[in-house]
């Protein structure tokens, strides 16, 4: 029989491994999309890539986020070092989405209706959206070896 706690951690570690190994994946698909030099195909990834963050890794992230607090309550852990860093990072995620990423990909589809995906600025605005999410992905990964080596407990 799976417990409560069995349960919860399950759904944590597959909404992580969903949200973290989904980013790897999508960067290692625009590191070949850049290295392509395709300013078209870049812009349809940009798209794409907003519709996945959307639709799969926001959801997941919620998940994390919220199955992390069953865990934590479950488990009677407090909040060492290695959960307030986890908190810290997933925040910092989530505020640079809302923040950022998400009103970002919004002017970069305008600027797409109005000049084209060819358009400089465009293929700017995408490269540095690319650049930064690298940043937060590497937060995430990070995370992901302090939640399994708990370093300062």
């Amino acid at each position: 029989m799976v417990t409560w706690y069995e349960f919860a951690l399950w759904v944590h570690l597959f909404a992580a491994v969903v949200w973290v190994g989904g980013g790897i994946a999508l960067q290692l698909y625009a590191l070949r999309i850049l290295r392509a030099d395709d300013p078209v195909r870049l812009a349809g990834f940009a798209k794409d890539t907003e519709w996945i963050g959307t639709r799969v890794f926001m959801p997941s992230s919620i998940l994390v986020l919220a199955f992390g607090f069953v865990l934590v309550a479950e488990g009677d852990w407090g909040y060492p070092f290695w959960v307030v860093f986890g908190l810290a990072v997933l925040g910092l995620s989530a505020v640079t989405g809302m923040g950022f990423f998400g009103p970002e990909s919004g002017r970069i589809g305008k600027l797409v209706e109005a000049h084209g995906v060819e358009h400089p600025e465009v293929q700017a605005r995408i490269k540095r959206i690319l650049k930064l999410s690298r940043i937060e992905l590497a937060l995430l990964v990070a995370v992901v070896f302090d939640m399994v080596i708990q370093p300062f407990d």
